[in-house]
């Protein structure tokens, strides 16, 4: 029989182990990729299960390419938004907002396009 001091010592480092995955992205949550003002979009990650590594570096691409991009853990703003085109990816749900000068017939044409559902800001 394992002793107290044993099974603690177990949970202890399995809380550990969490915490320091969740601190280098392999913990789930609410992320968002702002590409204003270089380009007119921003796009949320909610409820994302699972590491958030692969949308960290979609943003770092996209903020290479076009020279904009900033990844963090708060939700795009609404303001000056005419519309999202959103998906469940199955990880999550992943919204593209669009912003002027984009016009709610754009987005909605994308969402379209993309099989994507528009919603409003």
């Amino acid at each position: 029989m394992k002793s107290v001091f044993a099974r603690t010592l177990v949970s202890v480092s399995a809380l550990l182990a969490v915490v320091a995955l969740g601190s280098c992205g392999w913990a789930g949550g609410d992320y968002s990729c702002d590409l204003r003002p270089v380009d007119p979009q921003c796009t949320d990650w909610r409820g994302l299960i699972g590491p958030h590594v692969t949308q960290e570096a979609l943003c770092a691409t996209l903020n290479s390419a076009k020279g904009g991009g900033m990844f963090v853990s708060s939700a795009c703003p609404a303001a000056g938004s005419v519309g999202g085109c959103q998906t469940n990816t199955g990880a999550g749900l992943q919204t593209n907002w669009f912003y002027a000068p984009r016009t709610v017939a754009d987005v909605q044409a994308e969402c379209t396009k993309d099989k994507t559902t528009y919603v409003t800001p």
